[in-house]
C-alpha cells in the first residue's frame, strides 16, 4: 500500500509539471501569435483627386516597412500585402465605387492582411507611408501614379537615400540565348524612378530626376548582333534622362529590376499564321507587374505562390533581401529572375516547387 500511495504521489507531481509545461506551451503559441499579429487595420477611407483615386489605409500603430504590392492584368487587381497585421474593420469588402476602382477586399491570411483591390482595368498605383497610414494612390489617367508602381516612405520612417539627379553608371547590350536583345542599365541605386513604355514601334524608357554622363551620351548602332534591337538612343531630356530604343521586326519586350540594374529584353516572335495571337516564347505563365523595395527573399517568392496556386516550399538556406521592378511579366519568368539574382535552384513535383540554393 505504502508503495502504491508513493506511486500515485509521483504520477500526481509528473502530472503537475506536464500541466505546467502545456499552460508554458500554451501562452508561449498565444504570446507569439500576439507579437506576430500587432498592428491592426481599422479603417479603409477613399477620395477622388483628379483622375486618381486615393485610398487611406489607418493602422493602430505606425507602419515600420511599406506594403509589398503587385497587380494583376486579368482580371484586373492591385494586391498589398501588410505583415504582422490583422483585420479590424469589421468588414471583409468595402465598396469605392471611384473611377475604375470598384471596391476593395482584405483577406486575412496567417499573420498578414492583404488589401486587393478590383478593377475594371489595369491601372498604376503608388503608396506612401506615414505614421500609421498608408496612402494608395490608384492613378486613372493611364499615366504612372509612381515610377513603376513607386514605393515611398514618409513622416518619421526611414527614407531612402535621396535620388535627386544622381548619374548613371553603364549602358551596356548584350546578345541573349534566345537571340533576344538584352539592354542592361546599371543605375546609381535602387530607388531611381524608372517608366518603361511601347510607343507605336519604339520602346521609350525614362529614368527620373537622373543625370546622363557625356560618354553615355550616344546613339548605339547594334544591329550586326542579330538582335531585334537596332538603335538605341539615350539623352538628357530636362531632369530626366529618356532612352529610345527601335527594333525590328515582330518582338515583344520586357523590363525587370534587381537591385541596382534594369535590364530590358526585347524577344524575336516567330510569326504563326494560323495563331490569332503573336508571342509569348518560353514563358507561358500570366503576367503580373511587381515592385519590391528591400524585400525579404522569401516574401517575393509568397507572393509568386499566392499568385499562381502553387506550393512553394523554401529551404531554410533561403535567405537576403531583394529589390526587384517586374512590369508585365509572366510568373514563370518573374521566379527564373529571382532565383538567378539570388543563385537559387527548383525542382517540380507536382504542384509543389522546392526551392534551394
Amino acid at each position: 500500500m505504502i508503495v502504491l500511495e508513493q506511486h500515485r504521489a509521483t504520477l500526481s507531481i509528473v502530472a503537475r509539471k506536464a500541466l505546467k509545461a502545456c499552460a508554458f506551451v500554451s501562452v508561449s503559441i498565444i504570446a507569439s501569435l500576439a507579437q506576430a499579429q500587432e498592428n491592426a487595420i481599422e479603417s479603409i477611407s477613399s477620395s477622388q483627386q483628379g483622375t486618381n483615386v486615393v485610398v487611406k489605409v489607418m493602422l493602430k500603430n505606425p507602419v515600420v516597412k511599406p506594403p509589398v504590392g503587385f497587380t494583376i492584368a486579368s482580371p484586373a487587381r492591385i494586391a498589398l500585402d501588410f505583415p504582422g497585421s490583422s483585420n479590424a474593420t469589421g468588414k471583409s469588402t468595402q465598396d469605392i465605387g471611384m473611377g475604375d476602382v470598384r471596391n476593395v477586399s482584405v483577406v486575412q491570411a496567417g499573420d498578414r492582411s492583404r488589401l486587393v483591390f478590383n478593377l475594371s482595368r489595369s491601372m498604376n498605383y503608388a503608396t506612401v507611408v506615414d505614421g500609421n497610414s498608408v496612402l494608395v494612390t490608384i492613378d486613372g489617367s493611364g499615366g504612372l501614379a509612381g515610377p513603376l508602381a513607386s514605393t515611398v516612405i514618409a513622416s518619421g520612417a526611414s527614407r531612402p537615400t535621396t535620388v535627386s539627379r544622381q548619374a548613371l553608371r553603364d549602358i551596356d547590350f548584350r546578345r541573349g540565348t534566345g537571340g533576344e536583345g538584352r539592354i542592361v542599365i546599371d543605375l546609381p541605386n535602387n530607388q531611381i524612378g524608372v517608366d518603361v513604355r511601347q510607343q507605336g514601334q519604339t520602346i521609350v524608357v525614362d529614368f527620373l530626376k537622373t543625370s546622363l554622363p557625356e560618354v553615355l551620351r550616344r546613339r548605339m548602332d547594334v544591329a550586326d548582333f542579330g538582335t531585334p534591337v537596332s538603335i538605341i538612343t539615350t539623352s538628357q531630356k530636362g531632369e530626366n534622362i529618356q532612352m529610345v530604343i527601335e527594333p525590328k521586326g515582330i518582338w515583344e519586350h520586357s523590363a525587370y529590376q534587381s537591385d541596382s540594374q534594369l535590364v530590358i529584353e526585347v524577344k524575336p516572335i516567330k510569326e504563326e499564321p494560323n495563331k490569332l495571337t503573336q508571342g509569348t516564347q518560353g514563358y507561358r505563365g500570366d503576367k503580373l507587374s511587381l515592385n519590391f523595395q528591400n524585400v525579404e527573399v522569401r516574401s517575393v517568392l509568397q507572393v509568386i505562390a499566392d499568385f499562381t496556386g502553387l506550393n512553394i516550399i523554401t529551404s531554410d538556406t533561403v535567405n537576403g533581401n531583394l529589390t526587384l521592378r517586374l512590369k508585365d511579366v509572366p510568373w514563370d519568368q518573374a521566379l527564373d529572375i529571382v532565383m538567378q539574382a539570388k543563385g537559387l535552384d527548383m525542382r517540380k513535383n507536382g504542384s509543389v516547387l522546392w526551392i534551394a540554393p
